[in-house]
């Protein structure tokens, strides 16, 4: 008579294992730098579009009109983007201080601020740069374009330096006075939100950055796919999540990040309840050779084993272990071992969970080894690893249920025909509220067994 298996089936991948990889970092990285480095450029363009304007003689009548530069500040100007462009600071700054001695109009004035911020975004001296653009904004008369720009620019530098108050802020003046921003502004602006935790706030501006790309046949741009993903992750949108993820996956199969949205998209079905989904994820992000690191494949053969598929589970943690992906220690070779014993794979199984009880030396990895055996009717075996298991049980950290050892134990002794010890385990089983029913009908077999060894032998 033979027990029933109790090995402990792992579970499908943990609950929600998201958060660490969907937390977006701050925007303070090259892109952003990019960014703002080219939004400086637009400016000095426009600076130099002034030359044409500063050499225009031509009278016209007394109307009021924008002001100008005058060539001679012009060409002062153009001589220290000369000198910045060539890291040549210290000259940059001496010419702009005479510069500044020179009695110059509204406009003049503004330019040469705007050059001062050029001077210092180029030194990554983000905190003198913000206050050069301030000057610039501050100004009477400036040019709308040059106010816009400028916004823009200072929005940006804000966030490098983390100051999202007045980044949001700055970023909701240069709307206003904006006719058709652009998607990359509602996705500057979804960032400042989402590093305040304004999270709500944030979802209607990446929403808007990727409806614009895709009227215009575009496909919206992965990082901005990832941010609307961090936002409901947080908002708990788990619904709207799902199909983020599916969005990431079809216009971005080849992303050195496939394998980890295909993963996340497994944990989503979990969490929303969709288990074969779950695992129909892994399946065929498994299939199509994207899940390269270790916990993918451990977590996809518990996610299998989980599902009652274990003769796949033992063969997903075989190749990963051949092909030196999942490392050959004791809890992967338990799980390996649990895998080949459901699979009913017993020889195999007792090769590796033995191995697997000699690195970890714990009751759990003898216990299960004493099940194997147990299976294959091999009771001196089973015997001697149950043993080791009670013995290991005293001080191990993974711990067994003693009163299921018990009964394993009792039924082992019974089978190896020691009805004595067989009923003394019995007994201590009994103890245990748990396993008391069982004990009391093992305990009442034995004792008609032993009525019936007496009678076959005479001696009743």
């Amino acid at each position: 008579m033979l027990v029933m298996n109790s090995f402990n089936k792992s579970k499908s991948i943990s609950r929600f294992a998201l958060g660490a990889s969907i937390i977006l970092s701050v925007l303070v990285s090259q892109t952003l730098n990019a960014e703002a480095l080219s939004t400086n450029q637009k400016q000095n363009s426009n600076f130099q579009a002034d030359k044409s304007q500063a050499k225009k003689t031509v009278k016209k009548k007394r109307v009021r009109r924008a002001q100008t530069m005058r060539p001679k500040i012009f060409k002062k100007l153009d001589k220290v983007r000369e000198l910045v462009d060539a890291k040549d600071y210290e000259s940059a700054a001496s010419k702009l201080e005479s510069i500044a001695k020179i009695k110059r109009n509204s406009y003049e004035v503004a330019m040469t601020w705007n050059m001062h911020a050029y001077m210092h975004f180029n030194q990554e001296n983000y905190s003198q740069a913000a206050i050069a653009y301030e000057k610039v904004i501050s100004g009477k008369r400036v040019p709308e374009s040059l106010v816009q720009t400028t916004l823009y620019s200072l929005a940006k530098l804000y966030l490098i330096q983390q100051q999202y108050q007045p980044a949001l802020k700055t970023l909701n003046n240069w709307f206003d006075v904006v006719e058709k921003p652009g998607a990359e502004a509602f996705v500057l602006r979804a960032q400042v939100h989402y590093q305040l935790e304004q999270y709500k706030q944030a979802l209607p501006d990446v929403k808007q950055a990727i409806n614009l790309t895709l009227a215009k046949g575009k496909k919206p741009r992965e990082n901005w796919l990832l941010m609307e993903r961090a936002v409901y992750y947080q908002n708990k949108d788990y619904v709207a999540m799902e199909r983020c993820l599916k969005d990431l996956i079809a216009y971005y199969p080849d992303s050195t990040s496939a394998s980890q949205y295909w993963v996340q998209l497994s944990a989503i079905y979990n969490e929303l309840g969709k288990p074969e989904a779950e695992l129909a994820a892994l399946e065929t992000a498994y299939d199509q050779g994207l899940l390269l690191k270790e916990n993918q494949l451990v977590n996809l053969a518990q996610a299998m084993l989980g599902k009652e598929i274990p003769y796949k589970a033992a063969q997903i943690i075989l190749l990963g272990l051949k092909d030196r992906v999942i490392t050959e220690n004791a809890k992967n070779l338990s799980l390996l071992g649990d895998s080949l014993m459901l699979a009913k794979e017993y020889e195999q199984a007792i090769t590796v969970m033995a191995k697997a009880a000699r690195l970890s030396d714990s009751a759990k990895d003898f216990y299960k080894l004493a099940q194997i055996h147990t299976e294959r009717q091999e009771w001196q075996q089973a015997l001697t690893n149950i043993n080791k298991a009670l013995e290991k049980n005293e001080s191990a950290s993974t711990s067994i249920k003693e009163h299921e050892a018990r009964i394993l134990k009792g039924l082992v002794l019974f089978n190896m025909k020691d009805l004595l010890l067989a009923r003394a385990e019995f007994e201590m089983a009994a103890e245990y509220s748990e396993s008391s029913k069982m004990a009391e009908q093992w305990l009442t077999f034995i004792e008609g067994e032993e009525k019936r060894i007496a009678f076959i032998a005479g001696t009743e």
